[in-house]
């Protein structure tokens, strides 16, 4: 099917688009053939119609004649055939409504005769200016559709690192755990593959709901809260109207766990981390707020912060922010997304 019939608002467009197009027709062949207005407009009106039709049919042969893969001599011929043909047609279509209204408007047949030569290459013309204009939007698609491959071979490779990093991580803590307190390294392996069995199967899905991101970002921090004890606080201030975002899966996780890591991890009396999620005008905004040692040795440049800038850079362009504040013993970071209610 025409993508034109795909969306009735184009496709009246597409019609009304026709009305200036007829008129200049039949401006054409009352000037050449001597017609009055209402001559030119009982024959340029059927002509109009027809061709309006017709010229969609360019879709399917400019589709089976694709412009990178078809010869040169072929293309030519064939689109230069077609435009005869269609010539021909709506001549007769013109005869006919001229012969039609020979009754009503004597002599009609014969001041007609002297367009004739006009309308024919007026036809053609506009059919062949059709199929170089469907050939352009079939490029324009295939462009896109190419954009949109690469841009999801992108996220998925992105979000195929998410994964491997928690798990390394995870595995490192479990083995220092398991000289130290056997016990609380069986619960954080139980817990471990808990949140690695629902990040794979959230994963599989490009968005989720914020709602559902945040659970799984509370089982991940169910697995540190094993390991850190009362080292790791967490307050939460999430609005309602958050909870049915989309937001990309597996996107909340890495900022939460760079809290964990670059934060929590290096003060020995631990501390609290905010999550605070509200509707704004731009969409989603989600902060979240952590301290930190100034001391520490500085690493905030790793795979986490770079491969959420590369998913929301990659999935919705210049739409969605990720912006990074320090102060004398904080660290924060908010994570703006449009907001699209699934």
């Amino acid at each position: 099917m025409h993508p034109i019939f795909q969306n009735w608002k184009v496709f009246l467009l597409y019609l009304a688009v026709w009305v200036p197009l007829g008129a200049i027709l039949g401006l054409l062949i009352s000037v050449v053939g001597t017609l009055s207005a209402a001559e030119a407009a009982a024959i340029i009106a059927p002509v109009t119609v027809v061709l309006a039709f017709v010229c969609l049919s360019p879709w399917y042969a400019c589709r089976a004649l694709p412009l990178r893969s078809a010869r040169a001599g072929r293309l030519l011929g064939q689109h230069l055939l077609a435009a005869m043909v269609v010539a021909v047609g709506v001549l007769l279509v013109a005869r006919l409504a001229a012969s039609s209204f020979s009754d009503i408007l004597p002599g009609l047949d014969q001041r007609f005769r002297a367009a004739v030569p006009v309308l024919t290459a007026m036809v053609a013309m506009i059919y062949l200016l059709s199929t170089a204009m469907h050939y352009v939007v079939i490029e324009a698609q295939a462009s896109r559709r190419s954009e949109l491959l690469a841009r999801e071979a992108q996220l998925r490779a992105l979000k195929a690192q998410v994964n491997p990093h928690f798990l390394f991580n995870s595995l490192n803590s479990i083995s220092a755990l398991t000289a130290s307190d056997a016990v609380r390294a069986r619960e954080m392996c139980i817990r471990l593959a808990d949140f690695l069995r629902t990040s794979l199967r959230l994963g599989e899905r490009a968005a989720i709901p914020f709602r559902e991101e945040m659970e799984l970002t509370r089982m991940y921090l169910g697995v540190e809260q094993v390991r850190f004890g009362r080292r790791l606080r967490l307050h939460e201030d999430m609005e309602t109207a958050c909870d049915e975002c989309e937001v990309p899966a597996l996107l909340i996780q890495p900022l939460v766990e760079n809290a964990v890591k670059h934060g929590i991890a290096l003060l020995d009396e631990g501390g609290e981390i905010l999550l605070l999620a509200r509707r704004v005008r731009e969409g989603l905004r989600f902060t979240i707020e952590n301290p930190f040692d100034p001391a520490a040795p500085a690493n905030r440049s790793g795979i986490g912060l770079a491969n959420v800038r590369q998913r929301l850079e990659a999935r919705y362009g210049t739409a969605a922010r990720l912006e990074v504040e320090a102060g004398e013993n904080w660290y924060r970071v908010t994570l703006t997304v449009p907001a699209l209610v699934s």
